[in-house]
């Protein structure tokens, strides 16, 4: 399925998003979070599981969540608001959660807060 694509792209892209998010590179990880909600959003178009869909649109709003933190920090340019806004613990999920999709995105972050 070509769709299945747009899936593993995202998921690439939030792999190197959370590596320069743990490094403290924010604005190289805004970019490549808000890459991977585009592609995100583009599987969820043609995804008919429910399931998948659900584990996806979890992660998704987890992802945009996090990507708000990070702009705050970047709009603000401060270095305590930066050490303030530090990754979420990572989590693993749940069994049976997206048949699959939880292994590639394992580790990125779960725990933000709403702004």
């Amino acid at each position: 399925m070509m769709y299945s694509n747009f899936k593993q792209q995202a998921i690439e892209y939030v792999k190197h998003a959370v590596q320069e998010d743990t490094a403290g590179n924010y604005a190289k990880a805004f970019t490549l979070y808000m890459n991977a909600l585009e592609y995100f959003k583009t599987h969820l178009k043609y995804e008919k599981d429910p399931k998948i869909r659900e584990a996806i649109t979890q992660k998704f709003t987890e992802y945009l969540r996090r990507a708000e933190e990070i702009r705050v920090v970047l709009d603000e340019g401060s270095a305590v608001a930066a050490a303030a806004v530090q990754p979420p613990p990572k989590t693993k999920p749940k069994e049976g959660e997206g048949e699959g999709e939880g292994e590639d995105m394992e580790s990125q972050p779960s725990g933000v807060k709403a702004l």
